[in-house]
């Protein structure tokens, strides 16, 4: 059906379909996924009372734009800069100070480079330890292969292959084995891209990637494979093409004693492994206390709902009214403890606004004015939350003509701006004075983690909003069950109003913890992984070492050494290398939590996770040395 020409309402206002943008157009900003684009024209039609078309202060539009045919990006910023610097003359107390710069999409501060930069050098780094790691995992297993090959490698280069050609041999075969394996990953990753972009939402918005395999990923894949097989092959391939054929053929496999690129190649496994694993353990410990962190209000036993009146031709009394009407409804439910109306949420992706105020007592400077974060509250919305009122009192009601403009504060405002007595002091905010009239105490606004920020809580009487977030404060686990009767009342009250992005507080938290979560489940599964994989590469190693150490160790069981002793010398020998990992792991990961991430040194991770490792790769160790001890010592002494 063609869409062009239709009409749509939007906000109560009718709009006409002009254009269908491809399937595949995400807009300007990444990583959201829109479905309707309006001309920016519109805002005031679209969103009463928006000034975005008239203030200069407001800035929320982001330049863009395609340069000419033939023109540098030299060229465009010496034209922009003039247009900047005339725009500083015409408007010089808004203009005065601004700059703007040229540069490509990719590096804008809506590009993906700032976006998502951080979070895939990470990924990206974890998954280059993780290479590493496998390449020396495998480098180490074709060494020990490389030994037994002793004989077979003799015999080519006494019949006439020259070393290069021997060299070339080997470093196929691996090569061949890094590209199957290459070929496997660019499978899976076919097969996890399709669910990279089912992640869930973050509050309205959808989060959309714009992710697939082509030929460029597969192309990088086979490079990878090239590089990760030149890697771990290059080694084993050089050590054989230096042989002696004739040594080679007379003895056959080299001796599997200690190995000094072995031992060097385990070491260095180890202590990327416990890199790995500390990450995984301090990213999931610091996830954990955040989860747990007292945001400052009460999570459980609230439900939220948004409505948005934009659009419609309505003035302040009226939008006063009608949050008075829908909280008296809403109150009345018998479910219903308390409620209230708020601007924002805390821990929302849009953050709460953050505003220049004059501080009556407070010298204010232009070079630094103050600010702070503001919300917009009715009455009941600290009981609802959960906030503590620590001095004054609650707002006046809605319907109260008297009162004089209010604001409550909270403790960092108080400790950060105030000197003596803050009850009473006005706060003036774009030329309109509020008179502080409580206290509160700080709560998070806009991440988990932040320092304590400055917050004044304005009243929904003094600056009623057309959007609204409902605020439902009822029985812990039992949030849900109002969404019904939220709809019910709202539409009782306006029938043409919706109803959107009902969700408990609770939930609306976890959510904002989504890109903390990422991070935390992607070292949960690759710690492991990693841990797993060098438990498999130390057994490995150490059981070939030990399959060529058959006569030795029937000699000394022959002459009186007990199984137990056997077992203590060969785990000795190799838990010597991997503590000796260990330790370049261990210096490495806590040099870097201090000094690049400056997180906090949690010791029971830099105790327990090299504790784990050690454990685990004491028991790859134990496992084939006790069992070469348990031969007989006549028939390990016939070994060849």
């Amino acid at each position: 059906m063609n869409a062009i020409g239709r009409t749509m309402r939007a906000n109560d206002r009718l709009l006409t379909i002009i254009g269908v943008a491809p399937e595949r157009f995400q807009g300007t900003v990444l990583s959201l996924n829109f479905d309707l684009w309006v001309p920016a024209t519109m805002a005031p039609a679209l969103l009463a009372g928006s000034r975005e078309l008239e203030d200069r202060t407001l800035r929320g539009y982001a330049a863009m734009g395609l340069l000419a045919p033939g023109a540098s990006m030299r060229q465009a910023q010496a034209e922009l800069d003039a247009a900047m610097r005339q725009l500083a003359q015409e408007y010089p107390q808004t203009n005065a100070d601004l700059q703007a710069e040229v540069m490509p999409f990719w590096q804008a501060p809506r590009g993906p480079q700032r976006m998502l930069a951080s979070a895939l050098l990470m990924l990206q780094a974890v998954l280059l330890l993780l290479l590493l790691a496998v390449c020396g995992n495998t480098a180490n297993l074709m060494l020990a292969r490389a030994s037994a090959r002793y004989r077979e490698m003799g015999m080519r280069m006494a019949l006439g292959a020259p070393p290069w050609r021997v060299a070339a041999l080997l470093l196929t075969e691996t090569l061949t084995m890094a590209l199957v394996g290459a070929a496997l990953g660019a499978a899976i990753a076919t097969w996890a891209t399709e669910a990279l972009r089912a992640v869930p939402f973050i509050t309205a918005f959808p989060i959309k990637f714009q992710t697939e395999v082509d030929a460029v990923s597969l192309a990088f894949a086979m490079a990878l494979g090239v590089a990760s097989g030149l890697l771990f092959g290059i080694a084993p391939a050089l050590q054989l093409a230096r042989i002696d054929p004739q040594t080679a053929i007379r003895f056959g496999s080299r001796s599997a004693g200690p190995s000094a690129m072995r031992n060097t190649l385990m070491a260095v496994e180890v202590a990327l492994a416990l890199v790995v694993l500390m990450a995984a353990g301090l990213f999931f410990r610091s996830f954990s206390e955040t989860r747990d962190t007292d945001p400052g209000f009460r999570r459980d036993g609230v439900l939220l709902a948004a409505y948005d009146l934009s659009g419609r031709k309505i003035d302040p009394d009226t939008s006063r009214d009608f949050a008075a009407r829908l909280l008296d409804r809403l109150r009345a439910l018998p479910a219903v403890e308390a409620a209230a109306i708020a601007s924002s949420v805390p821990l929302d992706i849009h953050g709460l606004p953050l505003r220049t105020f004059t501080l009556e007592g407070r010298a204010q400077t232009s070079d630094a004015p103050d600010q702070a974060l503001s919300n917009t509250v009715t009455p009941d919305y600290f009981r609802v939350m959960g906030i503590p009122l620590l001095a004054g009192r609650d707002f006046a009601d809605l319907r109260d003509p008297a009162a004089p403009p209010q604001a409550i504060v909270n403790e960092e405002f108080v400790r950060r701006f105030v000197d003596g007595q803050a009850l009473g002091r006005s706060v003036e905010i774009r030329g309109r004075k509020y008179f502080t009239i409580g206290i509160v105490r700080n709560s998070i606004s806009e991440s988990f983690g932040e320092a304590p920020i400055p917050v004044i809580y304005l009243s929904y009487r003094d600056r009623p909003t057309a959007q609204g977030e409902i605020h439902l404060r009822t029985r812990s686990g039992a949030e849900l069950l109002l969404a019904p009767q939220v709809e019910r009342v709202v539409r009782d009250v306006d029938p043409t109003l919706p109803v959107y992005d009902i969700r408990t507080l609770t939930d609306h938290v976890e959510k904002n913890l989504f890109l903390r979560r990422i991070p935390a489940r992607m070292f949960v599964v690759l710690g492991p992984l990693l841990l797993v994989l060098a438990s498999i590469g130390i057994y490995a190693v150490v059981a070939y070492t030990v399959s060529h150490r058959t006569t030795e160790i029937g000699v000394r069981l022959a002459l009186g050494a007990t199984a137990e002793r056997v077992v203590v010398q060969i785990v000795g020998e190799s838990l010597r290398v991997i503590a000796a990992g260990a330790m370049v792991g261990w210096l490495i990961a806590f040099v870097v939590n201090l000094h690049l991430v400056r997180g906090p040194v949690f010791w029971s991770v830099f105790a327990g996770v090299p504790a784990v490792l050690l454990a685990v790769a004491a028991v790859a160790c134990w496992m084939p040395a006790r069992s070469a001890a348990g031969l007989d010592p006549l028939v390990a002494l016939r070994e060849p």
